[in-house]
């Protein structure tokens, strides 16, 4: 299982949210670009990049995502407000290895299947569950039933998915593990999770789930665990 360290950005600062909202902002570095280096020094494979301000729609860190993408060392997955095919040109071509959707993933399965047909597996999209409904748009809005959003997203032609238990996220309280024994069930291509991750026990608990790997953030920086130690747990 890959343990994947999460930079959020919110006015060109390392963040995180709490069950993302906005009032609930805690800042943990005013140097993305040094954070995102030390993590991959640390041994991240992957470094997950979030812009915030572009997901709630009040701007964009697009430069300094630039400059994370050239220097980190590492692949680096960008998402985000990414809501047009021209953004998402606009990020893999500052050097993003992959792009996360998910707003109009969600919303408009045809924008998703020609994202497919033109990015392939350098998709992926982030399926956003609080309890039974998918939330988009910052997690502002609902979006649908998630048994029947996954299905659509599985019609569509997804190639890997992003799964966030979003009443877990920021809270250290551990992984929704029935969440990701759900979706497992359901799919045949690689799942990341996302949200509660707050001990080395909690990772083991998701490697014997079986997702592909785990974005983690706040128990990082809240020292919970050392990178290292997250990704030489035994499991």
């Amino acid at each position: 299982m890959i343990v994947i360290p999460a930079v959020d950005l919110r006015e060109g600062k390392v963040v995180r949210l709490r069950r993302g909202r906005l009032d609930e902002t805690t800042v943990y570095s005013s140097d993305p670009v040094g954070t995102a280096r030390a993590f991959a020094r640390d041994g991240a494979s992957w470094v997950h990049v979030v812009d915030l301000d572009a997901a709630f729609e009040v701007g964009d860190n697009r430069a300094v995502i630039a400059d994370i993408v050239q220097e980190a060392g590492v692949p680096v997955q960008v998402g985000g407000g990414l809501r047009s095919p021209s953004l998402i040109d606009e990020v893999l071509a500052l050097g993003a290895a992959r792009v996360l959707l998910g707003t109009e993933a969600i919303v408009d399965p045809a924008f998703l299947r020609a994202c497919v047909e033109r990015h392939a597996d350098r998709v992926v999209v982030a399926l956003d569950s609080d309890g039974e409904v998918v939330k988009v748009r910052g997690w502002t809005e609902p979006a649908g039933d998630f048994d029947e959003v996954l299905e659509r997203l599985l019609e569509a032609g997804v190639p890997r998915l992003l799964v966030t238990a979003i009443a877990r996220d920021g809270t250290l309280e551990g992984a929704d593990l029935d969440l990701y024994r759900r979706v497992r069930a359901r799919v045949h291509v690689p799942v990341l999770a996302s949200g509660g991750v707050g001990s080395l026990d909690d990772l083991r608990r998701l490697a014997r789930v079986d997702v592909e790997g785990v974005v983690v953030g706040k128990a990082l920086y809240e020292g919970a665990f050392t990178l290292r130690e997250a990704i030489e747990v035994p499991v």
